[in-house]
């Protein structure tokens, strides 16, 4: 009943103040928000999803079904501003004639004009077909040297230190910029961008926000072109932000309200490749409620699924949830879009058909370049899934080796050759490391080549972390349940006895270990356990217990290892590097010193944040 009325309200404030609404965070710093119903045109997505990896590890969820959850995956550098999101509704519409639909003198529409500088040739018309009447405004430029072309209404009266939003629709077969201009208490002008925008073939929300400076009294926006081509805009919305106590970033999460087309307002349908695909709605959802349904009569390739309007986000981490009933397996895919109009994807789960609803929820961190994000819900086989009560947050901002991105240095087994080698190095250089110790093959235990109880102390002594790799280095899913016990407590036990400590880092032996592995490194106290998932760099949501990391071995070249370094600084991630011997040998997990020196004078001369593992794990969700 509480999503009935909440969707009530809604509508009423849609009705009341007209808006075409939408929103993304595009110069404001520290606030996104969610827009209030919109008029929506019903579109068929054609966004091909991505392919799935192979499923790593499952996490139970509420009713004992379980979901698989895919590691997250990196994307590009971008430069952009991440902060807490800020849910908000929006006040009216403070623009005149915004659909421009009544018209002025001069064949201008009412409150509006014409601009353009510059050595080009410009044609600006009205009216020419619009998005939902026959009014709307078109820019043309045949010929171009400098300067620009625009329409802009009517300057509207801002007070400084609020936030609005401006949004427009837009044709364009050319990169188009929105520019706000600030008028300022003394009567001169300021010209900050909004958002630099790209083609769309057919009618595109535009949409970005901003907070007003100090001593400006109005503001008009200009979406113009500055180059040849034809660009085409309708609809126009300027409104305060304003802010609202739900924190559903979902436009009609829960399928209420239907738009004049006969489809859930805020949803789209979507779709590619050769199957039979079928869009229902309304059909009954929890407890008797609206929902949407996609089913899949015949496959061949491709997929099927629903998806809300994208919406905007900041770097950080959100939670997403939602009731979903499938006599199929169904999985989450993430589209995320760059200031570029760019699309990445990320594989979120893998969802096991339930025979009524139940509901999944997981956290997941948003890429550095990422400004848009919208999730499918699909299905890629002969069936059907209904979804209901979708719910997407904001839960905490990026912290730690997160806000820069950065990496860790671990060592395996206490080779001596670490000690001798790698050790010197790092302290000349002021970096520390992580170094996973096999606590009865050491020097004192008769073991040549490893180090003495005395040079651990000293590792820890001079400030480098020291973490538990079992007591004899066992593959410990091949072990008893009290073998396993035996191997991870009595190791954590024996480094402990040294009085060495905390020890809350764990490295399983040869990347081994099974659910009752995962049980036993809970129950033993340790905060994180790496893994031998090479090649992918952890995320704020990853797993603790189940961290990936880059193996560095002979064949290693200084150039692989840069790339991980650098991509970890692009996007805001955190990179683990492995060494064993740091010797001339000839083994598979041999680094020689000359590469490992290269490694880590790299780190030291680009000032890459550095990390002991357990630091890195503290700036996890």
């Amino acid at each position: 009943m509480s999503r009935i009325i909440c969707s009530t309200i809604f509508l009423l404030i849609f009705i009341l103040s007209s808006l075409p609404g939408g929103v993304f965070g595009a110069v404001t710093k520290n606030v996104s928000v969610k827009s209030v119903l919109k008029n929506q045109i019903a579109r068929e997505g054609k966004s091909e999803s991505s392919r799935f990896p192979e499923v790593v590890r499952s996490r139970p969820i509420e009713d004992g079904v379980s979901i698989q959850l895919l590691p997250d995956s990196s994307d590009s550098l971008g430069a952009r501003f991440f902060a807490a999101v800020e849910v908000a509704t929006l006040g009216p519409n403070l623009i005149q004639n915004p659909s421009v639909e009544t018209s002025g003198s001069g064949s201008l529409p009412a409150t509006w004009f014409k601009g353009g500088y510059g050595t080009n040739n410009r044609v600006l018309t009205y009216p020419v077909s619009g998005l939902n009447s026959a009014k709307a405004l078109q820019i043309s430029i045949s010929s171009y040297t400098t300067g620009d072309a625009k329409w802009f209404f009517e300057d509207v009266p801002v007070t400084p230190g609020k936030t609005y939003q401006f949004s427009d629709y837009y044709i364009s077969n050319t990169q188009s910029i929105l520019t706000l201009r600030y008028k300022m208490s003394d009567g001169s002008f300021t010209y900050p961008t909004l958002d630099i925008l790209p083609p769309a073939e057919s009618f595109t929300l535009a949409e970005g926000q901003f907070t007003v400076p100090p001593n400006v009294v109005s503001v008009t926006v200009f979406h113009l072109i500055k180059g040849i081509g034809q660009l085409t805009t309708d609809e126009f919305s300027l409104n305060e932000v304003l802010p609202s106590s739900d924190p559903n970033l979902i436009t009609n999460s829960g399928f209420e309200l239907t738009s004049g087309s006969g489809n859930p307002v805020g949803w789209q349908k979507g779709g590619w490749g050769t199957n039979a695909r079928i869009f229902s709605y309304p059909v009954t959802g929890v407890s008797g409620s609206k929902a949407a349904r996609v089913s899949i009569s015949s496959y061949t390739t491709g997929d099927a699924k629903w998806f809300f309007d994208p919406i905007p986000v900041d770097r950080g981490i959100y939670t997403y949830s939602i009731d979903y009933q499938s006599n199929i397996t169904s999985y989450l895919v993430a589209r995320f879009e760059d200031q570029n109009g760019v699309f990445s994807y990320r594989d979120l789960a893998v969802i096991p058909p339930v025979s009524s609803f139940s509901n999944i929820s997981f956290d997941f961190s948003i890429p550095f370049t990422a400004r848009k994000l919208t999730i499918f819900h699909l299905i890629k086989s002969v069936g059907q899934l209904t979804i209901d009560n979708a719910n997407l947050e904001f839960k905490a901002e990026p912290q730690g080796v997160f806000l820069t991105g950065g990496v860790s240095l671990t060592f395996d087994d206490a080779w001596l050759s670490q000690y001798q080698t790698a050790i010197p190095k790092l302290s000349a250089l002021g970096l520390t490391g992580t170094f996973y110790v096999t606590s009865r093959q050491l020097a004192d235990y008769g073991f040549p080549g490893y180090m003495s109880i005395a040079q651990i102390r000293d590792v820890f002594d001079q400030g480098h972390e020291i973490g538990a790799h079992t007591r004899t280095h066992a593959a410990l899913s091949q072990l008893s349940a009290a073998g396993q016990r035996d191997e991870i407590e009595g190791s954590r036990n024996d480094l402990l006895a040294l009085n060495i400590g905390p020890i809350n880092s764990f490295a399983y032996p040869f990347g081994d270990y099974n659910a009752t592995t995962l049980q036993i490194i809970r129950e033993a106290g340790f905060l994180s356990a790496r893994n031998s998932m090479g090649g992918q760099q952890v995320q704020p949501t990853s797993r603790k217990l189940e961290l990936p990391r880059f193996p560095i071995e002979i064949n290693t070249t200084l150039s692989q290892v840069k790339q991980q370094i650098d991509q970890a600084i692009a996007n805001r991630e955190w990179v683990i590097l492995v060494f064993h011997k740091v010797d001339n040998g000839t083994d598979r997990y041999t680094v020689s010193p000359a590469v490992f020196n290269q490694i880590v004078e790299y780190i030291a001369e680009n000032n890459v944040p550095t990390v002991t593992v357990s630091e890195g794990v503290s700036a996890m969700n």
